[in-house]
């Protein structure tokens, strides 16, 4: 019963009939006041007229009627009485409009009517507090309508009380829930329309050479064999390359689509970039280039070591890839009172500021001469594990002095 009085409705048609019900009440407790103040005056004529015709008969009867009209008779004197009075027709189950002291009164038909007519104001206000309930209903369908039709602009009111506001805070969350569900469907499909379109560009062109490089073998089977063998070894770089675009595309599919479950633990950061500097390591050698570590040697952070160590992978590699032969990158671990903080920095030939809002878009490549065969999947599949584990990369270059990535991490979600 109390949650009824949430309800501003309730509240409304209660305290509107209450008030009708006060009204009606002292209307009634007026108007029965007049009915039997009339009775009582006719009541009163009536003995007075019967107290003076009966004493201007017999005077001597005065002491003895008086006692009747004041105080009242015995049983037994009403009853010789109505035995007097039935013998004229004047009994208790006479039709009332023959009572002269009740004629033209009509009490009850006075009475019915007003409670009839006390029905019309109650009805009335039912109809208009219903009148605001059933338009509400009309709100809420009109709004599942718009939900249907993917129109969410003008969700229910939600600051109102009662189970109205109830349910339109209840709504709002599901329409909320149900457009994000569809723009991500969305979403999904917009990124598996993309990717299949970049997955057959990027293998368009490998695929060409490798059947150029086979019909050239098979329609010259008098081919010098330096040649062949330099077709051959064409061949393996071409599939090769196709090979590691195939597997990075999956993997950067995998992370933007949500399909992976991150194994989250505290790792150490260190450990991460060493074991990825190891994997590295042929390459720096071959370059002549050193990798140095910085900072706070037992820094730790909430991620998938695996994951994690992929992306450090990538962005190593892309500094080594662009910066001169035998030069020096810099790995820094900060830990400050808000975030935890890896600083890959190189001294290569940086990057173009044209190009710098774009290098995190799949396949997008620079103006950069480091590596004109560069795909451009390393830096949009380390970002998205980084983002995806609650870290964020943000990078700052300029031409002819080097690039640096940031990498941080929260402390708050550690």
């Amino acid at each position: 019963m109390i949650e009824l009085f949430r309800n501003p409705e309730w509240k409304s048609i209660a305290v509107k009939v209450i008030v009708l019900q006060v009204l009606f009440a002292v209307f009634m407790f007026f108007f029965m006041s007049d009915q039997v103040n009339h009775i009582h005056k006719a009541l009163v004529n009536q003995n007075a007229a019967l107290i003076g015709y009966v004493l201007k008969q017999d005077p001597q009867l005065e002491d003895g009627m008086i006692h009747y009209i004041t105080q009242g008779a015995t049983e037994i004197e009403i009853a010789e009485g109505k035995q007097t009075l039935a013998q004229y027709a004047y009994k208790e189950d006479m039709p009332i409009g023959d009572q002269p002291l009740l004629s033209g009164t009509a009490i009850p038909m006075k009475t019915s009517a007003q409670v009839l007519l006390f029905g019309i104001p109650v009805l009335l206000l039912l109809l208009w507090e219903y009148r605001n309930i059933f338009a509400k209903i009309r709100a809420i369908s009109f709004a599942a309508d718009q939900v249907v039709e993917r129109h969410v602009d003008g969700p229910l009111p939600d600051n109102i009380e009662g189970d109205f506001g109830t349910l339109g805070r209840s709504f709002n969350a599901m329409a909320e829930r149900l457009h994000n569900s569809l723009n991500q469907l969305q979403h999904e499909k917009t990124f598996l329309r993309n990717l299949l379109s970049d997955i057959s560009h990027q293998l368009k062109t490998p695929l060409a050479s490798l059947i150029v490089f086979n019909e050239n073998m098979l329609n010259d089977p008098h081919m010098n064999p330096d040649m062949r063998s330099k077709f051959l070894e064409r061949s393996t770089k071409q599939l090769e390359r196709m090979e590691w675009l195939i597997i990075s595309l999956l993997k950067l599919a995998r992370v933007e689509a949500g399909a992976i479950m991150f194994r989250k633990e505290d790792i150490r950061v260190r450990s991460i970039i060493v074991h990825a500097v190891q994997s590295l390591r042929m390459l720096a050698d071959q370059r002549m280039q050193q990798i140095d570590i910085h900072g706070n040697e037992e820094m730790t952070v909430r991620a998938d070591e695996e994951w994690l160590g992929e992306a450090f992978i990538n962005l190593i590699k892309n500094a080594l890839e662009h910066s001169p032969l035998g030069g020096k990158i810099n790995i820094t671990l900060e830990d400050n009172s808000m975030f935890r903080t890896v600083i890959i920095q190189d001294r290569g030939e940086g990057i173009a500021p044209e190009d710098l809002p774009h290098i995190f878009e799949r396949f997008y490549r620079g103006k950069s001469t480091a590596k004109p065969q560069s795909i451009g999947i390393g830096l949009p599949l380390s970002k998205s594990i980084i983002e995806e584990q609650g870290g964020m990369i943000t990078v700052s270059s300029q031409l002819g002095i080097g690039t640096e990535f940031r990498i941080s991490f929260n402390k708050g979600d550690k």
